[in-house]
């Protein structure tokens, strides 16, 4: 019996052992994809600021160039010469426009100088500006300042979830909260739409999908922080952010 016992002990000692490596290697295999997923959402968006910076500012400067060599030959044309200008001038100004837009997406200007809740509110108003979606947005940041680099992640974290839910939840409203507290920074997002729950979520990271919640997920891990994701039968969803604050102080 006590024979017995010990082969029983071994093999089930040995079948967990097995489990227990697999499993490490299971999420070993599904952080590299969190990782590879992050480094694509990456490239993918340095090609499409390539891509815009060629095709919007060179076609631009195109036209700026060209009304520029019809002005020449208009210095004698006083009337056809002030509409070339007038022209120019609206493209100049639509020029300038695209490079800040360009220049956001990259890294908001405001970010260093006035901290991210300043930047949080400028983001609000130019989602709200498009018509696409109303955002109640309330904060106790207050001025309060992290390091620039963790609040450049922060905001990339904040403003990601902001575009999955403008892209695929169908809502014209959302609340976001941001608050601080001694031990941590906590982000809510409640809008009522399509969402997901956290399996489903977990559901689409296993199988390679939304490169934009890998991302998010991928940030939210270098600051060994948690996301969550509810919604009920009602349509009510909610994504929670918590990341420590000993992790954004450093």
């Amino acid at each position: 019996m006590s024979g017995a016992f010990y082969l029983l002990y071994r093999a089930f000692k040995k079948r967990l052992e097995r489990e227990q490596v697999a499993l490490r290697k299971a999420e070993i295999n599904f952080e590299r994809q969190i990782h590879e997923a992050t480094i694509q959402a990456e490239q993918q968006e340095r090609a499409q600021i390539a891509m815009d910076l060629h095709d919007e500012i060179g076609a631009l400067v195109t036209i700026l160039k060209i009304n520029i060599y019809n002005a020449k030959n208009r210095l004698d044309q006083p009337e056809r010469l002030f509409g070339l200008l007038n022209e120019t001038s609206q493209f100049i100004e639509k020029t300038a426009d695209t490079i800040r837009r360009i220049s956001n997406r990259i890294s908001p200007p405001t970010l260093a100088k006035m901290g991210l809740d300043t930047t949080l509110i400028e983001l609000v108003k130019t989602i709200q500006a498009t018509g696409k979606m109303t955002i109640d947005y309330q904060s106790n940041l207050k001025g309060f300042r992290y390091p620039v680099e963790m609040e450049f992640n922060m905001y990339r974290i904040i403003n990601e979830t902001v575009n999955n839910i403008l892209k695929h939840s169908h809502t014209e409203q959302l609340e976001l909260l941001v608050m601080r507290s001694d031990d941590s920074l906590n982000i809510a997002l409640n809008y009522v739409g399509e969402g997901l729950n956290n399996a489903q979520v977990e559901h689409l990271l296993r199988q390679g999908k939304g490169s934009g919640l890998k991302s998010i997920q991928s940030r939210i891990n270098n600051f060994r922080g948690t996301i969550s994701y509810e919604v009920n039968e009602k349509g009510r969803a909610e994504i929670l952010i918590k990341i420590p604050s000993d992790e954004i102080r450093n």
